[in-house]
């Protein structure tokens, strides 16, 4: 917003702000992250020096807190402020034919009519679309390389029990007494066999919801439909079976294969790949808006500061090596976390490696130190790097019982980038915002 002169954007970097300033655009409360490993067969109950909860604040307060986007808003709103800004937006629109030569010519068809489109630069955020992809015949990592596996079921209910609320209910008050936020205003993460479950709460009463799950450990069934599977792996965790008793979606559910895709270019001399068009992951600790947002200003700068020629071509170039580097390390970052899920002291480990990272990116940020077009969450720092791959390399091997004392050389490695205290055993997995967050 202040890079670009866009006053409108800025109120919604913050929860406070944005209330106030777009109280009838939909969004949820975003305090922090929230884990909770769950036993098949067990209900839930919070164990000593809560060894199966891990909460993280990223924000001191609500007026400061992060957001849940509800994105038929946020997303119509952002189009309506493009076409007051002069942008020509074309919903609804099919494309049949997309050729390169000297510049790019696109053509298709709307319910108004066909379309033509040339231009000289083409972005595209179109996801798993992956048109240009085929197009320029670009090529997908080898699935075997990506660390990261799951399929997705998932939909948007009413009715959703609040978690704090059932802890509460069935443990009693000192369930919660010392969480360092509410627990349901976060990305709510449910750990269970195989898989977790996000659990995202928005401000007018729908939740998004939806299992992440191992596709060996889960595999599909094709006589079993998405609405049975759902109800099978909720009978199967009694917590969350209560959580969800009286929940009712408000729209179909999805039922996905493998999420994970790579493809080995972002970037050429007269076009661009968003993140989530170069690759996708997983929704395990929500990076996708964060490192969309790194892309956009990254590519804002690129479009603002060079006309087509050489010197634009070198910046595109480096921002495909960002993009793809990033993507890597999420991909680390992500399948270093489930292969941890059966023992919670480790995965909490693998996990305070984003937190880390997150929290050192944005301090330096607040600082004016960030070098320019900086990676997201380190990628591109190489000592950061080396310092995590000891998770990769070790936590497969580490049993619950040598969990404390890997977390314990971990954090020492991790000494210059910790600026919060991560890992500190006497805090006992429950963290509270940086200071100044």
């Amino acid at each position: 917003a202040d890079r670009f002169g866009l006053d409108w954007l800025r109120p919604f970097a913050k929860y406070g702000p944005w209330k106030a300033t777009y109280p009838e655009l939909r969004c949820g409360l975003k305090r922090g992250f929230s884990f909770f490993r769950h036993q098949a067969g067990l209900p839930y109950r919070p164990a000593e020096d809560n060894g199966n909860a891990l909460l993280v604040a990223a924000s001191p307060d609500d007026a400061r807190s992060d957001t849940h986007w509800f994105r038929a808003d946020i997303d119509a709103h952002f189009v309506d402020r493009a076409r007051a800004a002069g942008v020509v937006y074309l919903d609804r629109t099919e494309i049949h034919k997309l050729e390169q030569e000297r510049g790019w010519r696109l053509e298709g068809a709307r319910p108004e009519g066909t379309v033509r489109i040339d231009a000289g630069f083409l972005l595209d955020g179109t996801g798993d679309g992956q048109l240009l992809a085929r197009t320029l015949g670009i090529g997908l990592v080898d699935a075997t390389r990506l660390k990261t596996k799951s399929r997705a079921l998932y939909s948007h209910f009413t009715g959703v029990t609040p978690w704090q609320q059932l802890l509460e209910e069935t443990c009693g008050l000192e369930a919660t007494a010392n969480h360092t936020f509410p627990c349901d205003a976060a990305a709510l993460h449910q750990i269970i066999d195989g898989g977790w479950m996000w659990v995202l709460r928005f401000d007018h009463g729908v939740t998004s919801a939806g299992f992440s799950l191992d596709p060996e450990t889960h595999p599909l069934r094709n006589d079993e439909t998405p609405e049975a599977e759902w109800r099978r792996l909720l009978e199967r965790y009694p917590s969350l079976a209560r959580q969800f008793a009286r929940a009712e979606p408000t729209r179909p559910f999805v039922r996905t294969g493998r999420l994970q895709r790579r493809l080995t270019q972002a970037a050429g001399p007269d076009w661009a790949l968003l993140p989530h068009t170069a690759g996708f992951l997983d929704a395990w600790l929500s990076p996708g808006i964060a490192q969309t947002l790194f892309a956009v200003e990254r590519l804002g700068g690129i479009l603002e500061g060079t006309r087509p020629g050489p010197a634009r071509a070198r910046r595109l170039t480096d921002y495909n090596q960002t993009v793809l580097r990033e993507l890597e390390w999420m991909d680390e970052i992500t399948g270093g976390c489930f292969a941890c899920f059966d023992r919670f002291g480790v995965m909490v480990s693998a996990s305070l490696i984003y937190f880390v990272a997150a929290i050192y990116c944005e301090q330096r940020e607040r600082d004016g130190k960030a070098p320019p077009d900086a990676a997201f969450l380190l990628a591109d720092h190489d000592e950061y790097r080396r310092v995590a791959a000891k998770v990769q390399r070790e936590a497969p091997r580490v049993t619950a019982v040598d969990a404390e004392a890997f977390a314990a050389s971990l954090f020492a490695a991790m000494a210059p980038f910790n600026l919060t205290g991560l890992g500190d055993p006497r805090r006992r997995n429950m963290y509270p915002a940086a200071p100044g967050a």
